[in-house]
Formats: structure tokens, C-alpha cells, sequence
């Protein structure tokens, strides 16, 4: 029984619930109105969430087990090897292990879902997923330094996200050869996934999205919301 192997594996699977928690609706209030863009619209709706969770645990379940088949921990590792990863051949087995950029991306991880997580406390029912107008202005806590902490948090999450699950030569090359050698040969190619992601990521939330957000809070507070916004930042503190 390889310990170190169980260990990785138990810290893919929190990693994985960790993820998905920067995903759960925050709190049980309704909100009937429809103020936000359509594309907005429907990745905050439940389903939406529900599906970007499951997908997420899905991933570090598939991650873990492949890591405990590797290592030869599962009982008929190599059956299951063979079943959950096709092309096992291309695999950098290293991304599957404890390493520097394991550990730096875990840690990436618990700074990111600390910072989103009290962003959803601070705000209490106040955070929703739909764009809607809070009872009060916040202006302690996080946001005495900037207006979109949360936006900041998940952005770091997501960052860990990719350094544990997608890379090229991880689990994508368990089943991108099957469409096309090059997905995982090609250099050229690790690049693309995460450019597209993040830039979608931006151009919705930490764009698109945040824009909304700021028109309807000074639509909603006024020069109070213009003199918040004049004395902090957008999503890092002193600097952006």
C-alpha cells in the first residue's frame, strides 16, 4: 500500500470539493428579476451551478483514481488504468504525484476559496448569483479594499484548477489522442485551453458581469456607491 499515493489522492478529492464549493449558490434567496445579460443569466441559474459542481468532482474523482491506479494501490490497477485512461502512454505520471506544483497550486487554492468564501460571508444574503440590489452598501472586511473580492478568489481558484486538472500531458491525455495525436504531442497545444477558459472567464465575470454590478449599485446607492468606489480597487488591493 503506497501511503504517499493515498495521501496525494485524499488531497485531490478535497481539492475537488474545495473547487466546487467556489461554485454553490451562497444563499436560498430568490431572485425573480431578470437585470443581467443572458449568458450571465444562465450560468448563474441552479442548473447552471449544479452542472459546473458535478463536473468538477467528477474531474478529481477521475484525477485521484488514476493517480491511485498508477501508483498500484487499487486492487486490478491496470484494468482500471486501462478503463478511466485509453492512452495511458501519454501521460507525464510525475502530474500525478506529489510535486512543487502540486503543492503551490493546493495552496493557491485554499488562499482562493478563503478570500471567496468570506467574500460570500461578509455579504451574508446580500451575495447572489443574480444581479440584484442589496439592503445595504458593504464597505468593511474585504471590501474596505476592493469591490469584487469574490471575483479575486474565484480567479485564483480557477488558476489552481488548471494547474491540477488541465494540463496537457494529465488527464487530458487519457482521451484527447483519441481525437487527434497532436492534442498532446503538440506544444502548441497546452496553450490553448487555458487561454480559451480564462479568457472566457474575463470577458464574463471580470468584465461583462462586474460592469453590470457597478451600474446597478450606483444606480442603487448613488454618490455613497461613487465614493466607495473612488477609495478602493476593483480586485486587488493598491493595485487593480
Amino acid at each position: 500500500m503506497d501511503i504517499q499515493a493515498i495521501l496525494y489522492a485524499a488531497a485531490i478529492l478535497h481539492a475537488g470539493y474545495l473547487i466546487q464549493l467556489a461554485f454553490r449558490q451562497p444563499n436560498t434567496r430568490v431572485i425573480s428579476t431578470k437585470i443581467e445579460s443572458w449568458p450571465m443569466w444562465i450560468a448563474a441559474s441552479p442548473i447552471g451551478t449544479m452542472i459546473a459542481r458535478f463536473i468538477t468532482l467528477a474531474i478529481a474523482a477521475h484525477h485521484a483514481t488514476v493517480a491511485l491506479s498508477l501508483s498500484n494501490t487499487l486492487p486490478h490497477s491496470n484494468e482500471v488504468l486501462q478503463t478511466v485512461c485509453p492512452t495511458p502512454q501519454y501521460m507525464n505520471t510525475q502530474l500525478f504525484t506529489w510535486s512543487q506544483s502540486t503543492v503551490v497550486a493546493l495552496a493557491l487554492l485554499y488562499v482562493g476559496i478563503y478570500v471567496r468564501l468570506q467574500a460570500y460571508a461578509q455579504l451574508g444574503t446580500n451575495f447572489t448569483y443574480r444581479i440584484a440590489k442589496p439592503d445595504e452598501l458593504v464597505t468593511s472586511g474585504f471590501y474596505a479594499y476592493v469591490r469584487h473580492p469574490s471575483y479575486t478568489g474565484l480567479f485564483v481558484v480557477l488558476v489552481a484548477f488548471y494547474s491540477l486538472f488541465i494540463q496537457q500531458r494529465g488527464l487530458l491525455s487519457c482521451w484527447a489522442p483519441l481525437i487527434s495525436e497532436k492534442l498532446v504531442i503538440d506544444e502548441k497545444h497546452a496553450y490553448v485551453l487555458p487561454l480559451v477558459g480564462f479568457s472566457v472567464f474575463i470577458s464574463l465575470f471580470m468584465m461583462r458581469r462586474v460592469a453590470e454590478e457597478e451600474e446597478m449599485m450606483e444606480k442603487a446607492f448613488g454618490d455613497r456607491w461613487r465614493q466607495h468606489k473612488a477609495r478602493t480597487k476593483k480586485f486587488i488591493p493598491y493595485v487593480y
